[in-house]
């Protein structure tokens, strides 16, 4: 049977607009993003009517959580219908060109684009997680990213390459294998790309933290060489040379369980991973003080009480100050 042309498809999906259920709005937005040849399909029928029910669809692609739990619509699983079958279904195509023309939609393009493409140069689209609550996203190329709290990541997924730039926070990402396609995560000045890895990463006051569970990473910045960091291995990207350390892939990361487990970490770091999860922002109150070093292991959805327990440990107290809990040496009398 031969395989329906893309404005073939185009045209079912447009021709059935009006019965679609929301799991159904769903997979043409999916579709529409699978392809700039798709969107072209619908650029083909410019010049015809518009159909408003099309709007609500062009929105929901906006909304980039809902992208995560769809699946793929293969296109020889529609049911045949001939191209160009009714008026309506031209009206409403056009509508889907002249939106996707007229307002810029980051979710429906889907460039041909160099590996690690900046920001600028492609968009994408932004995935974000809630305070004190991780998020666990299935992306469309099936590899699996775990969100910690108030995190956020843009993906940004090409022909040639699939880049995440982590903007804030940290995510662990469990890696699809398609070596014609590298999978790269970009957090600061660092690039972290994939070589069939399960890894984590994770912007923190002293550095951005680079976690490798299994596989290997490699790790690129600007005027230095690049290193792998292999499973085990833990090392933080900042102004001192990358030494990668050794850590147990096997125990808890942070990002599977309610524990923050400190072994030698930054102050600052311990209380930026906390404050995700906190209702109010976290301060020193003496930024100095961010590199102490700190053992323990602290409940993280108990924020207000895990900095009570730091400051006992590194001599501080936490007050609140301005909206936020702030730590700071007692006052002396």
């Amino acid at each position: 049977m031969t395989e329906p042309t893309a404005l073939e498809v185009a045209a079912d999906w447009a021709d059935r607009m009006d019965t679609l259920d929301p799991a159904e709005r769903r997979a043409l937005i999916a579709w529409l993003n699978e392809s700039g040849a798709h969107v072209h399909a619908f650029s083909r029928m410019h010049d015809l009517l518009r159909d408003p029910a099309l709007l609500e669809v062009l929105q929901a692609a906006q909304a980039p959580r809902a992208i995560p739990a769809l699946r793929r619509r293969r296109s020889d699983s529609l049911p045949p219908r001939p191209a160009l079958r009714r008026r309506r279904g031209l009206q409403v195509a056009a509508v889907a060109a002249g939106l996707a023309a007229a307002v810029a939609v980051p979710l429906l393009l889907r460039q041909a684009t160099p590996p690690a493409p900046s920001v600028a140069e492609n968009s994408g689209y932004l995935i974000e997680s809630p305070v004190a609550k991780r998020s666990m996203v299935r992306l469309r190329d099936g590899s699996t990213m775990t969100l910690d709290a108030a995190s956020a990541v843009r993906v940004a997924f090409a022909r040639r390459a699939r880049p995440v730039q982590l903007e804030k926070g940290a995510a662990r990402f469990e890696v699809a294998h398609d070596p014609s396609r590298p999978f790269s995560v970009q957090a600061g000045q660092a690039r972290f790309t994939a070589l069939g890895t399960n890894f984590s990463v994770d912007q923190l006051p002293g550095g951005v933290e680079l976690r490798v569970f299994r596989g290997r990473v490699r790790v690129d910045q600007p005027g230095r060489a690049p290193i792998v960091v292999t499973g085990g291995e833990w090392l933080s990207v900042g102004a001192a040379p990358l030494r990668p350390q050794r850590f147990d892939p096997k125990a808890a990361s942070g990002l599977d369980d309610a524990w923050l487990s400190a072994d030698g970490m930054r102050l600052d770091a311990a209380l930026t991973r906390i404050e995700r999860y906190s209702a109010v922002p976290i301060r020193l109150a003496d930024p100095t003080l961010g590199g102490t070093r700190l053992g323990g292991r602290f409940r993280l959805d108990t924020p207000e009480k895990s900095v009570a327990l730091i400051g006992a440990l590194v001599g501080m107290e936490p007050h609140r100050k301005g909206g936020a809990l702030v730590l700071e040496r007692p006052k002396t009398r």
